[in-house]
């Protein structure tokens, strides 16, 4: 019996394809396909091209970050503003370098918050995955260090900082649902604060703002002048950061990339991966913002599929870069 038409929708459309090569005939066999949903706007919203469902509700997760960032930038309102070293690092998902953990440091400082006492989980640092678990090598450190910051302006305990009905987070939930539209639900993310789930257009909608918008004006240059703290070593994000354009990676195979086109708009780019992975969805939104002439051909390509420690394949989008690139022409 063949599944409900919804949720044949909801498994989307084939985004990104993974090659292994077949070294007796010689060609290049598709081993895998990533599945999901893809929408391009404009600055308000408007649709210019999407694969797949562009209302889908999904949990946007650590792409909403610019807007957290934002909204504590705004109730600091000018008092102990952060630098944007320290700004950048705050909208991160950052690997655990040292720079990064020495600009969460410095954050912390600024509110007299120690490492330990951050609101986020023990993690080991992607950078060096064998470290002992700390509060200060979570990836989202960055992003609870301000809310340390901003709490303590409100003057707000710690146990109030990530509470959804208290003063912060009711102030940030409600800026999220000003710059996403719909909010369909309300969980918790992996770090421990609030996660909402909005539609896909709302998350591409939000980046063209964060691209143009002066409201994201001080979020957007810290990532422009700092893109290495926002992620890291390798990192897509990193790479389109220091082309131009915003970009933001989410778990769940989540990004969401904003620039501005050459009339001067602004653009926003979103993306989900059904299967929660990341490689598929970066290999569509390279190959979209290069077909758009929005970077160049080098400035990042997807790590290949290995075989002996040899690339034996590539990670290529699908039709949908084609369908993509001729809705926004």
């Amino acid at each position: 019996m063949s599944a409900p038409t919804s949720t044949r929708a909801r498994v989307g459309e084939p985004l990104a394809e993974v090659t292994r090569r077949d070294e007796v005939g010689g060609r290049d066999l598709v081993e895998s396909v990533h599945l999901g949903h893809a929408v391009l706007t404009g600055a308000d919203g408007e649709v210019l091209a999407a694969v797949g469902e562009a209302t889908l509700p999904v949990y946007v997760r650590s792409a909403a970050k610019p807007v957290q960032a934002t909204a504590c930038l705004e109730l600091l309102d000018g008092a102990d503003t952060p630098d944007p070293a320290e700004l950048a690092v705050a909208w991160a998902s950052h690997r655990g370098e040292a720079q990064h953990l020495d600009a969460v440091r410095r954050l912390l400082a600024r509110s007299g918050t120690a490492a330990d006492d951050l609101t986020c989980p023990p993690a080991s640092p992607e950078a060096d995955p064998g470290a002992a678990p700390t509060r200060l090598h979570h990836n989202c450190s960055g992003k609870h260090a301000l809310f340390a910051l901003t709490g303590a302006r409100l003057g707000l305990d710690r146990d109030a900082l990530l509470d959804r009905d208290g003063p912060l987070q009711a102030a940030v939930l409600a800026q999220l649902g000003d710059a996403f539209g719909p909010v369909h639900g309300v969980a918790v993310d992996g770090c421990g604060a609030p996660a909402v789930a909005v539609e896909l257009v709302g998350l591409a909608r939000m980046f063209a703002q964060v691209a143009g918008h002066e409201r994201f004006r001080a979020v957007r240059e810290a990532g422009f002048a700092h893109p290495e703290l926002v992620g890291g070593q390798g990192r897509l994000e990193t790479a389109l950061l220091a082309a131009g354009a915003v970009a933001k990676v989410g778990a769940e195979g989540i990004y969401g990339v904003g620039w501005l086109a050459p009339d001067g708009g602004p653009r926003g780019f979103a993306v989900k991966a059904t299967d929660g992975a990341t490689r598929g969805v970066a290999a569509l939104t390279v190959g979209l913002l290069r077909e758009l002439g929005v970077i160049d051909g080098d400035v990042w390509s997807p790590p290949p599929p290995l075989g002996g420690g040899q690339p034996v394949g590539v990670v290529r989008p699908t039709d949908a870069l084609r369908r993509l690139a001729v809705g926004a022409a």
